[in-house]
């Protein structure tokens, strides 16, 4: 795992993101804040903490090629139910150097576990990922 947990505040906000497996697909309605969350990782990417974070959007090009290039990397894909393939599904199963975070309620083709599964939860100002139920 290249990160067992993430936590930072963005005012108001304090986020506490906790992760259970090398995967972790991160479902829920639009509207509850996933994109939100991956333009907070735009930023916390540049610090030395968090250095590790790649992110990949409907933006990105060459999305498989790209995901090669990576080792040792946390990798975060919002939209992935639209952007990924089963190359990229493929390259995900198999590259165990990395770990995932996919803004996702897709399953289907990825080797996942029941800890996979996470929803965000908003409770006062605190923003973490539970198991969804």
């Amino acid at each position: 795992m290249i990160y067992k947990n993430i936590t930072f505040k963005a005012a108001p906000f304090s986020y506490d993101l906790i992760f259970d497996d090398r995967v972790t697909l991160v479902g829920g309605d639009s509207g509850t804040g996933k994109t939100v969350l991956y333009e907070m990782l735009e930023d916390l990417r540049f610090t030395d903490e968090y250095k590790r974070i790649k992110l990949f959007n409907y933006k990105s090009d060459n999305l498989l090629e790209t995901l090669k290039q990576c080792r040792g990397n946390f990798i975060v894909i919002d939209n992935a139910d639209i952007l990924l393939n089963d190359d990229i599904r493929r390259f995900i199963n198999f590259e165990f150097s990395n770990q995932y975070m996919l803004f996702s309620r897709n399953c289907d083709g990825l080797n996942v576990s029941d800890k996979s599964f996470k929803i965000l939860k908003v409770e006062g100002n605190r923003i973490t990922l539970e198991e969804e139920l």
